[in-house]
Order: structure tokens, then C-alpha cells, then sequence
């Protein structure tokens, strides 16, 4: 290609001759334009913010995340109990309220529905048992409809036998021991979420 420009350049007339080097400078200038309009424009890659199973076509709706309440006079336990939750369950537990007592989680649960509740039984004024209790039948209180038979683990100390039946009777889930270990409330909580209708997107 190279040599057919320089032919065709050199058979043109011209007032003023060019020198060599101004020959092959026109004909190398010439040679590109021809290659670059030869060349198709890629086209546009998809947007960083697409995965792979969007363009696909593959998305299929995530389960939402729980919410939970802790219920539990002693501060440093309710940080212990919060933290775990943020750490080990972020991807499905939203921990929507810390009450400190019985009588402040009724009346949280008389506004706000949540999905599960970790309480603790002993406690001034209004036990764990009283408040499930209360919660249960909810005759005194304005509990949300929705929250009357929201699933209710014990996290104590009182953990005995015949007071976990006592906890069972009165219409909770399940028994988590204090000191926390993580497996046993890990499979207590997945327990509960089989429970919980609707864990889908809403």
C-alpha cells in the first residue's frame, strides 16, 4: 500500500517538488487516516454497576432481614447481645430496638412489628415469663396484632429444665444459656426464622 501512494504522489504534478522525506511523511499520514476510518468503533461495555446475573437475567429476589428485639435490665449484656448480632448475623438480623425492661418493651411492641424477640427473665417489675406472658394474651396491652405471636427466645441464666418447660408453657421458642454461646444462639435464632412468615423483599 505503502509503495502505491508513493507512485501515485510522484505522478501528480506539483509547482513545488517534494522532497523524500515530505513523500514518505504524506504517504504514511495518508496510510493511517485510511486505516483509522477502516476501524469499527467497539461498543459500549456494559455499566460497572450490572452484574453478571442482572444482564442474564438471573435475578431472583433476596430474603429481607429480620428484626429483632432484646429485652434485658443489665446494660453490659445488652452490648454483648447487640454486638454479637452486628458481628456473627449482619446478613439476616436488623436490630431495630434495645428495651431494658419488660414495661418499655410492651409499649415499643404497641408501635413498632418486629420479627423476633431475645429476652431475658430476670428482670424488676415485669419478668421475661410476665412479659411474654403479657405479650401473648395482650388483653391489658395494645400490642400490635402482628407482634401477638412473634417467636420469643430466653437468654438467661435460669435455664434449669423444669424452667425451660415453664418458658415453653408461657409461649416461647426456645432457651439460649448466659454465658452466650454462639452455635447454640445461631441455631436457636435459625430455628425461630422458620417460623417467621414472609422473609421475602417487601
Amino acid at each position: 500500500m505503502l509503495c502505491s501512494l508513493l507512485r501515485k504522489m510522484c505522478s501528480t504534478t506539483s509547482t513545488s517538488p517534494l522532497l523524500p522525506e515530505q513523500y514518505l511523511n504524506k504517504a504514511l499520514n495518508m496510510s493511517s487516516a485510511s486505516s483509522i476510518n477502516s476501524i469499527s468503533p467497539p461498543s459500549s461495555p456494559p455499566s460497572p454497576t450490572m452484574s453478571m446475573a442482572s444482564i442474564n437475567g438471573d435475578i431472583s429476589e433476596q430474603p429481607r432481614k429480620i428484626k429483632v428485639m432484646i429485652i434485658d435490665d443489665n446494660a453490659i449484656n445488652l452490648t454483648i447481645l447487640s454486638r454479637l448480632l452486628n458481628k456473627h448475623f449482619a446478613d439476616t438480623i436488623q436490630l431495630t430496638s434495645v428495651m431494658d425492661s419488660g414495661v418499655s418493651a410492651l409499649d415499643q411492641l404497641s408501635k413498632d412489628q418486629v420479627d423476633l424477640i431475645l429476652m431475658d427473665i430476670d428482670m424488676p417489675v415485669l419478668s421475661g415469663v410476665q412479659t411474654t406472658t403479657a405479650i401473648r394474651s395482650s388483653d391489658n396491652h395494645d400490642i400490635l396484632a402482628q407482634n401477638k405471636n412473634v417467636p420469643i427466645i430466653a437468654v438467661t441464666t435460669s435455664d434449669a429444665e423444669e424452667q425451660r418447660e415453664l418458658y415453653r408453657q408461657v409461649g416461647m421458642a426456645d432457651c439460649v444459656s448466659k454465658p452466650i454461646a454462639l452455635p447454640k444462639l445461631r441455631m436457636a435464632i435459625e430455628s425461630a426464622m422458620k417460623t417467621i412468615p414472609s422473609l421475602s423483599t417487601g
